[in-house]
C-alpha cells in the first residue's frame, strides 16, 4: 500500500530516529562521563568512524525492513500483526500521535475485516457465536427488537429499566438488555474464575478480558417467554 509507505516515511521513520539518536546520545554521555573531574576529548580514532558507519546501516536497514513488514502484513489483510509492530514501535516514541491514530485505523481495519453476522434467537437461552482472544479488540452492535410475551412488554437491544425480577435475571445489567460471557474451552477450571456476563445493549467495543468463545443471550428470566429475532454484528472473533 502506498499509504503505508507514506506514512511510515512522514512519522514512524523521523519517530524512531529521533527516539534512537536519544538512545545513543545517553550512553554516549555515560561512557565519555570521568570520574574525579572534567571528560577530556579525546583524538578522533578511525575504528570508531568505522563502527558509526556501520551503525548508520544497521539503523537504515531495521527501518526498511520494519516498513516493509507493517506493509506486507496489511496486504496479508493481516491488521492485528501490523498493529503490534506499530505498538511496539510507539513504546520508543509514546508521544507520536500519528502512530497512535494509525494503531487505532488498523484495530477498526481488523475489526472489520473480522465481522460476522449473527442472529440471536430470544426464545433461546446463550447461544455460541465464536471464538475470541484475550486483548483482542471485540465490537459487537445489536439492531432490532423483541416481545417478552408472558409479561407483555416489547424490549430494545438497551433493556427495559425500572424492572428487577428475581428468578435468572442478573442485577448489574438491565432487564431485557442483550448481554454476553466469554466461557473458557471446556469450561472453567483450576485457579481460573467463572465467566462474568457483561452488558452489550446496542453495543460493546473493548478488548476481550480473556480465551474462550464468546456466548450472547437476553438478561430475562427462564419462565419468560420471548419472541424475535435481533441481528448482531460482532468483530474481533478469530478462526478456531
Amino acid at each position: 500500500m502506498m499509504a503505508t509507505r507514506v506514512f511510515f516515511q512522514r512519522h514512524v521513520r523521523p519517530a524512531l530516529v529521533g527516539a534512537a539518536w536519544c538512545v545513543l546520545a545517553v550512553l554516549v554521555g555515560v561512557a565519555a562521563a570521568q570520574p574525579g573531574g572534567k571528560a577530556r576529548p579525546k583524538p578522533a580514532n578511525p575504528e570508531v568512524k568505522k563502527i558509526d558507519a556501520k551503525m548508520e546501516k544497521v539503523k537504515d536497514s531495521f527501518l526498511r525492513d520494519t516498513e516493509n513488514l507493517i506493509k506486507s502484513y496489511e496486504d496479508a489483510g493481516s491488521y492485528d500483526r501490523a498493529r503490534m509492530i506499530l505498538e511496539a514501535l510507539q513504546k520508543l516514541y509514546p508521544q507520536n500521535e500519528k502512530i497512535k491514530e494509525r494503531i487505532e485505523e488498523l484495530s477498526a481495519l481488523g475489526l472489520n475485516a473480522s465481522e460476522i453476522d449473527f442472529t440471536l434467537d430470544v426464545s433461546k437461552s446463550w447461544q455460541e457465536v465464536g471464538p475470541v482472544q484475550k486483548d483482542r479488540a471485540l465490537r459487537i452492535r445489536v439492531a432490532g427488537d423483541y416481545k417478552i410475551n408472558s409479561l407483555t412488554l416489547s424490549s430494545s437491544p438497551e433493556g427495559i429499566t425500572g424492572e428487577n425480577p428475581d428468578n435468572d435475571v442478573l442485577a448489574y445489567v438491565p432487564f431485557g438488555a442483550v448481554m454476553g460471557a466469554i466461557i473458557p474451552v471446556g469450561g472453567a477450571g483450576g485457579n481460573e474464575k467463572p465467566p462474568k456476563p457483561f452488558l452489550i445493549g446496542n453495543s460493546f467495543e473493548k478488548p476481550a478480558e480473556r480465551d474462550g468463545v464468546l456466548f450472547l443471550k437476553v438478561n430475562v428470566p427462564a419462565q419468560a417467554k420471548c419472541t424475535g429475532r435481533l441481528q448482531v454484528k460482532v468483530g474481533g472473533t478469530v478462526t478456531p
